[in-house]
């Protein structure tokens, strides 16, 4: 396979996510959030703050609501939330700025405002950089209104002008790849930990097929 672009997800595969440790946060608040925050995927008013149907004030609201304490503090809810992204090594971030001479980096990632906020101004902070310095274009679950695997998200991508053919996607779940392949994209089951970048040589050439 000839590829010219990479698409990778973000949690999981760039940045090291804690479930356990964003759901002790909510819990400290009083709000059961196991039932709605998954490994590989979120439940309910969380999926839909994903996907673009809600808003971070409807999330806020939901919670105190089913948490039956009107005084939360929206900034406790966010902040619990927060704890769901624990940061991103280094090295992750130098083998995307090494494998941009080469490829064209994009992101395609389920994800929420909040992640989003903390990665443009926190995550991808980085010698000077921002999160414009690493991808070319970020595809992004909430902005589209759609989320991975639907095959709409997919298509998004390629109506954006990358050749699927051409392209490889990098993500944690093989139910996503599955999807991706699906509509003509290479694919290709990321490990967590950062296991993607021995898929590339010292010459960042790919060592996969």
């Amino acid at each position: 396979m000839h590829i010219t672009n990479l698409l990778f997800d973000f949690g999981g595969v760039l940045v090291d996510l804690d479930r356990e440790r964003s759901l002790r946060a909510f819990e400290t608040l009083g709000f059961d959030a196991r039932p709605f925050l998954g490994d590989f995927g979120q439940q309910g008013i969380f999926s839909r703050l994903e996907s673009g149907r809600a808003t971070v004030a409807e999330l806020c609201d939901t919670v105190r609501q089913m948490a039956g304490q009107p005084d939360m503090k929206d900034t406790d809810i966010v902040q619990a939330f927060e704890q769901f992204l624990v940061g991103i090594p280094s090295e992750r971030l130098d083998c995307l700025l090494r494998l941009k001479q080469r490829y064209h980096i994009f992101l395609l990632s389920n994800t929420n405002p909040i992640h989003w906020r903390m990665a443009r101004e926190e995550l991808f902070r980085y010698k000077g950089l921002g999160v414009t310095d690493f991808f070319e274009k970020a595809f992004l679950s909430f902005q589209i209104g759609i989320e991975k695997p639907a095959p709409g998200i997919f298509r998004a991508v390629a109506d954006a002008g990358l050749d699927p053919a051409a392209t490889l996607f990098l993500d944690d779940s093989e139910t996503n790849c599955e999807a991706a392949r699906r509509e003509g994209f290479h694919a290709h089951v990321a490990p967590q930990g950062g296991g993607w970048m021995a898929y590339f040589n010292e010459n960042n050439d790919l060592c996969i097929s």
